[in-house]
């Protein structure tokens, strides 16, 4: 009884999450937009403001990535049955969530590794950024989300082989 209250605590709190990404994920495209019509903008040669665009695009994909894992984890909430918790549709959903994952990892790795070089290399393009563009490519993700994708991974695979085991249970009674 304690644990089916937990989840439904853990399925509202989803829910909140997943609304505040997609709010999160809509501030990033209205920041794109008036970081894209900056009066700052139109000084720069036109290889640094597709360098710009890029880079508030991928950080854009990152923030929709997060809407989209809380939609999967809140989809999952739902679909666990605690009678019967080892189904082929909750392994899917664990291993698509530490797809999700890895993609807002490897995304984001490569967000903070680009401004990282223009930092360096092209310090006028970050310059020409402002505070628009800067609170833009805030959005960092350390390694957390990699560890945290291989051990979804391994709970999905953990989950297939109970779903193997629980059909090869129910055909020899």
């Amino acid at each position: 009884m304690r644990t089916e209250q937990i989840l439904n605590i853990l399925r509202v709190v989803a829910w909140i999450v997943f609304i505040g990404a997609i709010g999160q994920a809509t501030v990033a495209a209205v920041m794109i937009i008036a970081f894209s019509l900056s009066e700052s903008l139109p000084d720069l040669p036109a290889p640094h403001v597709g360098v710009l665009l890029l880079l508030a695009s991928s950080t854009l994909t990152v923030h929709v990535l997060y809407a989209q894992l809380w939609l999967k984890i809140k989809d999952l909430l739902s679909e666990i049955n605690l009678s019967s918790p080892f189904t082929i549709t909750v392994a899917n959903k664990l291993l698509a969530i530490s797809y999700v994952m890895l993609s807002i990892w490897f995304i984001s790795f490569i967000n903070m590794n680009f401004n990282h070089y223009l930092n360096k290399r092209m310090p006028e393009v970050v310059n020409a950024m402002g505070e628009i563009g800067k609170d833009l490519i805030a959005f960092n993700i350390n390694g957390a989300y990699l560890l945290a994708a291989g051990i979804v991974y391994i709970i999905a695979q953990v989950f297939r082989r109970g779903v193997e085991l629980q059909q090869e249970n129910d055909l020899t009674i």
